[in-house]
């Protein structure tokens, strides 16, 4: 008999392209591949699978949903930061930003980045191999898809965060 991984649920919106946002559950490994602790919402969403399973929150159903056409996804105000985002994630520069998503949407908040000194411009930081950056907002956080984002105004240069 097969040995399943118990998972840890974490309740999301997912944005997906032509579609409304739907509420559900993402599940996230309990032991990550690259640190200690579990797995994050935006390691799950970079990871190598194509198919992402996601537990509707109006019963069992689950939709089996392709990362490529997932605009967003925003982990719910009751999930621990941890599992958002890696512990180890030490922003190194942050900006304030406007992003404008394929399908319309404009968003305005501020991406941190944990880039090396000599390539700690945004466009170096959205050039970099990972699908899905965070977006920092007033009211949350947003996992956004960089194959949606249609263009990036940098607003302004925030001081180098200070270490918390």
């Amino acid at each position: 008999m097969p040995q399943y991984v118990q998972k840890i649920r974490v309740p999301v919106r997912l944005a997906r392209i032509g579609a409304p946002p739907l509420a559900g559950l993402i599940a996230l490994f309990p032991r990550a591949e690259h640190h200690e602790g579990p797995e994050t919402l935006l390691e799950c969403l970079n990871a190598s699978p194509r198919i992402l399973p996601f537990r509707l929150s109006d019963g069992d159903a689950v939709l089996l949903v392709t990362r490529d056409h997932v605009e967003w996804a925003e982990p719910d105000a009751s999930v621990d930061p941890h599992l958002v985002i890696p512990a180890p994630y030490l922003a190194t520069r942050e900006e304030l930003v406007r992003v404008r998503l394929a399908g319309g949407e404009t968003l305005d908040g501020v991406i941190s980045m944990e880039m090396p000194h000599e390539f700690n411009r945004p466009s170096d930081y959205l050039n970099g191999d990972d699908a899905f950056f965070p977006l920092r907002m007033r009211l949350g956080t947003r996992l956004l898809n960089k194959a949606r984002v249609m263009d990036v105004l940098v607003r302004a240069s925030g001081p180098v965060p200070k270490a918390a």
